[in-house]
């Protein structure tokens, strides 16, 4: 990642002393796996909404290209004008999910679309971040999963219509199920929908550890924290801002190319994680050291 050197110094200074308070690795243990998969929806806005949410999409893989992160279109459901409706994508590469996992909320644009010049609009898109196991079918014990195999429907030609390449996979225990028919081959969708599986089932793992923190909590990476409204683009003002760490930006071109801009902006957020991690461990200790007395 780019960064100045005060904020490099900051960032490595927080980390030795987040080594010092027992209960944060619970939550950042995560962090240093290199997959994640990212998940966008048009929200309210219509047409607007999903060129907005297409935009968002490739702003990250800018993001990732730049980082060197590789980047695969997993379900991508695309409209006419260039937007998309929904995507899944899996990102992977060194410590990728603790860059992005902050990424995830409801993201607001405000601009004049190209669907209507007459006025300003308001529109959403939200962004889903999940974890990703590095072997995913060592978390999924073959007795827990049920498979059915099936054809693909729509374009894809003779061998994905005339042969069973979709997958469909069930995790019994959660009731949880996952279709997966985009690529070509059955194998290439059963180790997709595996990954897909894993990484929803480790998302509720960390919706678990999150709900024994404060839900006062400004930055969280719950399921919960995608309905909160993270981040508005103001493309007339020609101004980002983030609402959980109130740092605005005038530099919309770089940062919506994935540039430094959107860089420094992550740095701020992973920043005030660890410093809302140490005081709300260190509020723990005091609490428990007071019922002793």
């Amino acid at each position: 990642m780019v960064l100045c050197v005060s904020s490099r110094n900051l960032l490595r200074h927080l980390r030795v002393l987040a080594q010092q308070f027992k209960g944060i690795s619970s939550i950042t243990e995560l962090d240093s796996l290199s997959r994640c998969q990212m998940e966008f929806n048009s929200g309210a806005g219509g047409v607007e909404a999903m060129l907005f949410a297409g935009e968002l999409m490739h702003m990250y893989q800018k993001f990732a290209h730049r980082h060197g992160f590789s980047w695969q279109q997993i379900q991508v459901d695309t409209v006419a004008l260039g937007g998309i409706r929904s995507a899944i994508i899996g990102v992977g590469g060194p410590s990728c999910y603790a860059l992005l996992k902050f990424e995830a909320g409801v993201h607001r644009v405000q601009r004049v679309p190209i669907t209507d010049k007459t006025r300003v609009h308001t529109s959403t898109a939200s962004v889903a971040v999940l974890p990703e196991p590095e072997n995913p079918e060592l978390h999924l014990p073959k007795n827990d999963i049920k498979m059915e195999t099936m054809r693909a429907s729509g374009p894809g030609g003779q061998n994905v219509n005339q042969r069973s390449t979709a997958c469909r996979m069930v995790h019994i225990p959660s009731g949880t199920v996952v279709k997966c028919m985009e690529e070509r081959t059955q194998l290439q969708n059963i180790n997709i929908a595996y990954r897909r599986l894993a990484s929803i089932l480790l998302q509720r793992l960390v919706d678990a550890a999150e709900s024994k923190f404060s839900s006062s909590r400004k930055l969280q990476v719950s399921t919960l924290a995608r309905a909160a409204k993270i981040r508005t683009y103001n493309f007339k003002d020609n101004r980002i801002t983030d609402h959980r760490i109130k740092f605005t930006t005038n530099k919309m071109q770089d940062f919506m190319n994935g540039g430094e801009t959107l860089d420094e902006m992550i740095d701020m957020l992973q920043e005030e994680h660890l410093i809302e991690s140490m005081v709300e461990e260190q509020n723990k200790a005091l609490e428990k050291s007071q019922v002793k007395k």
